[in-house]
């Protein structure tokens, strides 16, 4: 890839409509507090779990927090599917949440792959950012267009790396 390539790819990557909604992830919070319920225990959860492993560093997910983080999602998305005024795309958002938390809780509960992927798929830094994510993008009525997509990667992205630091 040649450096002018690049350097288009990185400007697509950081335009200021996705910039902007890369921060409604981060405000969404603070300037509507009516989602504080949805969002509080995702939060807390994330920040707590994270601290958690953090500071028992050879302690790693069990099978029961991995299904309880499944159980995450489900709730999640109940929480969403009872939002007034939700378009069609929004609704598949909510089922597909609803679909991987309750595919993940019986790939967990059975114990029906193998742990290493078990506690990688639920994990709490996976588990906590989507559901975060979707509950901002749902509540908000952002639209659910590319560049809410890519901002939302990048959310996943940047909150993830902060974790790991």
């Amino acid at each position: 890839m040649s450096p002018a390539t690049q350097e288009l790819a990185v400007q697509e990557l950081l335009s200021p409509e996705i910039i902007q909604r890369l921060l409604a992830f981060v405000r969404t919070p603070l300037e509507n507090p009516e989602i504080l319920p949805n969002v509080l225990p995702l939060i807390l959860g994330a920040v707590v779990m994270e601290l958690y492993f953090g500071k028992h560093k050879k302690e790693s997910l069990g099978w029961n927090t991995a299904t309880g983080n499944a159980i995450l999602w489900i709730s999640t998305g109940l929480s969403l599917y009872f939002t007034p005024g939700l378009g069609q795309l929004e609704l598949y958002a909510v089922y597909g949440l609803l679909g991987i938390g309750l595919f993940v809780l019986y790939m967990d509960f059975f114990h029906k792959w193998p742990s290493t992927v078990a506690f990688v798929v639920s994990s709490s830094a996976l588990v906590y950012t989507l559901a975060y994510t979707l509950v901002i993008v749902i509540r908000t009525g952002m639209p659910m267009e590319l560049a809410t997509y890519q901002a939302a990667v990048l959310f996943f992205v940047g909150v993830n790396i902060f974790f790991k630091i």
